[in-house]
């Protein structure tokens, strides 16, 4: 027979294993309650999260907007005009560009003087009073960059042939483009107008004068 402590042991040891299983589905039951509301939340996150997506795309929709002018199209931000596809053009062409054979020139050299004469002399008076903004040259071909008092300012082409350095008439681009880009206009006009002048020369021409920057 047992004894009284060994009945009292036992009941006890009974009566630990079955609390132990009742907090054990206690924590059961809670932790399937928990579940839901957290998959709830996370619902609700998302929503939120969706919606303030959708403001905001309202919001930039409100302040950007694109026009067209005679020269193509610009995107606007708050009425400012801003010329992307102008940027974009301008990017590629640096991506795709060789500028290895195509030197800036310096007033000190004897081609840079060439042509400032050669422009000064070009459509008297006015042009008396031309400041280059800048020279590129690649073999016997220069591309300058000059501005007026009194007339647009202009980019011009020059081939300093062995006989005489001569400006290409039709290779003469004359105007503002603001507030589209200025370069993208310069280098498809003067590639298309002269077809002769190196590509390489047309296309690392980059505005160095505030008339087309």
């Amino acid at each position: 027979m047992k004894t009284q402590d060994a009945v009292e042991l036992e009941l006890a040891s009974s009566m630990k294993k079955a609390f132990v299983g009742v907090v054990k589905l206690g924590m059961v039951k809670k932790c399937a309650c928990q579940q839901p509301r957290e998959m709830m939340s996370f619902k609700k996150q998302k929503a939120q999260l969706i919606l303030l997506i959708i403001v905001l795309i309202a919001v930039a929709a409100s302040h950007i907007n694109w026009i067209k002018d005679d020269l193509g199209y610009l995107l606007t931000i708050d009425d400012r005009p801003i010329d992307l596809i102008g940027y974009l053009h301008n990017q590629m062409n640096m991506l795709t560009r060789n500028c290895e054979s195509v030197v800036r020139l310096t007033p000190s050299q004897g081609k840079y003087q060439m042509a400032e004469n050669l422009i000064r002399a070009y459509s008297p008076p006015d042009s008396n009073q031309a400041q280059l903004a800048s020279v590129w040259s690649m073999n016997s071909w220069l591309l300058v960059e000059v501005e007026f008092k009194n007339l647009l300012p202009a980019v011009v082409l020059i081939q300093n042939s062995n006989s005489a350095p001569s400006i290409f008439a039709e290779g003469i681009w004359s105007g503002y483009t603001n507030p589209h880009k200025a370069a993208p206009f310069i280098r498809d006009y003067l590639s298309h107008q002269v077809k002769s002048a190196p590509a390489q020369l047309i296309n690392c021409f980059d505005p160095q004068s505030e008339s087309f920057k």
